[in-house]
């Protein structure tokens, strides 16, 4: 009994400490208020880039690549990729990188296409805020998005601080080989 009470006290002093030692790092890992303004200054630069400034191999063609006849699983994912960059999940199934250009296409298509899509207005409603800029409630949008899909594993449990938000865009647009499928350079990755 002695021997038992022992052990548990030292597993659980093991915890505690490792617990500490683990909010202490996170404490300690804070970026600075100059790298969040950066951060969010690299992001917004990004989503005002056109189309015809990113590297070519990024480039989309907007009206193929988001035609008017677009189909609305179509629109499910795009928006549901695109919605990556911004949010905290367990688990993210493909990617689009937010712009301006790309958001504002999307909403023409889902405006024309708003009373033959099943959820028109849900997707309307997110991409006139993020056509705005507004991507407050992304975390919100994705779960939307992701219900709709049936999703299962992956809800958005908040939004990315900008500076997470900068190393997402980094980790998966920048400096990457594209991968052609499709004819698109739409790359779709496990994280």
């Amino acid at each position: 009994m002695k021997k038992s009470f022992i052990t548990i006290s030292i597993i659980v002093g093991i915890l505690a400490l490792g617990a500490g030692i683990y909010n202490l790092g996170k404490i300690f890992n804070q970026p600075s208020e100059e790298e969040i303004q950066e951060a969010r200054q690299q992001i917004e630069k990004e989503f005002n880039t056109a189309e015809v400034e990113l590297p070519e191999d990024e480039q989309l063609n907007l009206s193929e690549r988001f035609p008017d006849n677009l189909k609305e699983s179509q629109m499910q994912e795009i928006i549901h990729g695109m919605s990556h960059q911004k949010v905290e999940a367990e688990a993210k199934w493909g990617e689009y990188q937010i712009t301006q250009e790309r958001v504002e296409r999307l909403l023409e298509v889902a405006i024309l296409n708003e009373a033959a899509y099943q959820h028109g207005k849900t997707y309307v409603t997110i991409l006139e805020k993020w056509a705005k800029g507004d991507f407050s409630t992304a975390d919100k949008d994705h779960n939307a998005i992701w219900q709709i899909l049936g999703g299962t594993v992956g809800e958005a449990t908040g939004l990315l601080s900008p500076v997470e938000e900068q190393e997402y865009i980094e980790r998966h647009f920048k400096n990457k080989t594209p991968k052609k499928e499709n004819g698109n350079n739409e790359e779709n990755t496990e994280e």
